[in-house]
């Protein structure tokens, strides 16, 4: 009987008080735990009765704010300036989302009409794909005009030219850097080693 008679008394000496409201109108209170009297009990009262099922399920949510004061992980509720500023702050990120995604698709857009114009500038012309096989297989006629080619001969001893020596790897002649060695497999046969000792 004293443990109620205390409790009892404990609510008439120190009852629940107003701590602050969000902004949607939730007022949050603290009052004394009567179980432990290091750590005060923190509620949150909805604006109606009903929004309590909406956050629940999870479609509404408490500002983060004052979730951490309910968990006692902030010890001073937060102010409506603090709220006000942080709303405004999301907004902006929403903003600059909207922008950043907007901004992207365009980039998108404009690389697949890059891509298009390409594929088509890179597919042979549709004249030619009419032309019978037998014009397109005859060996070109050479320009009744055309004058020979010279070829340089090198000096006895000097070694090939270096667009030779690049046409013959499949490299262009200005490539500035030796071509890595070929993927192809060479033969192999391991080495056996001895080991002193016997």
């Amino acid at each position: 009987m004293s443990a109620v008679l205390r409790r009892l008394w404990q609510k008439i000496r120190a009852p629940r008080y107003y701590v602050g409201r969000d902004l949607e109108g939730n007022r949050f209170f603290e009052h004394p735990n009567p179980n432990d009297d290091s750590r005060t009990k923190r509620v949150v009262k909805y604006q109606r009765g009903r929004d309590m099922w909406h956050y629940i399920a999870g479609n509404r949510r408490i500002a983060v704010q004052w979730t951490s004061w309910l968990t006692h992980t902030r010890p001073n509720p937060p102010t409506l300036e603090e709220l006000q500023a942080d709303a405004e702050r999301q907004r902006r990120v929403l903003l600059n989302v909207a922008i950043l995604e907007a901004r992207d698709r365009e980039e998108r857009a404009r690389v697949q009409q890059q891509a298009e114009v390409q594929a088509t500038l890179q597919a042979p012309p549709l004249a030619s794909a009419s032309m019978p096989a037998s014009n397109t297989s005859a060996a070109p006629t050479a320009k009744p005009n055309a004058p020979p080619k010279s070829v340089e001969q090198p000096a006895p001893g000097a070694s090939p030219e270096p667009a030779e020596r690049a046409g013959a790897r499949g490299q262009p002649s200005d490539f500035p850097f030796p071509q890595p060695p070929s993927d192809e497999p060479q033969s192999w046969s391991p080495r056996t080693i001895r080991r002193g000792g016997g």
